[in-house]
């Protein structure tokens, strides 16, 4: 197995870990009825993640913006209901490349 390969199968795995564990704090969320929106955003996330990585297109403009919309989405909306500076960065990174995308400024 060449390197190349390698990579691309611990991305690949690591995505989908990432999904499962995002799927698995959803079911906690609807579970418990604490956090439940977060919870979609990070199914979402991830789910997009996967999706672009099993069909290598996580450099096309369009997967770019969807993500990081979600991305912007999610921070402004941590921002808004807790006042955390890690979300607001979050939205504004957001926010900036999805301008640079749909600007195709890259």
């Amino acid at each position: 197995m060449n390197r190349d390969r390698a990579v691309e199968l611990a991305t690949t795995l690591l995505a989908g870990v990432l999904f499962v564990l995002s799927a698995a704090g959803l079911a906690v969320a609807v579970q418990s009825g604490d956090g439940l929106v977060s919870a979609v955003f990070g199914v979402y996330l991830t789910a997009l993640l996967l999706a672009g990585v099993l069909r290598d297109i996580i450099d096309t403009p369009r997967w770019q913006v969807a993500f990081f919309a979600g991305v912007a989405v999610w921070g402004g909306y941590g921002y808004l209901t807790t006042g955390d500076l890690l979300s607001a960065l979050l939205a504004v990174a957001g926010v900036v490349i999805v301008a640079a995308n749909l600007l195709d400024l890259r």
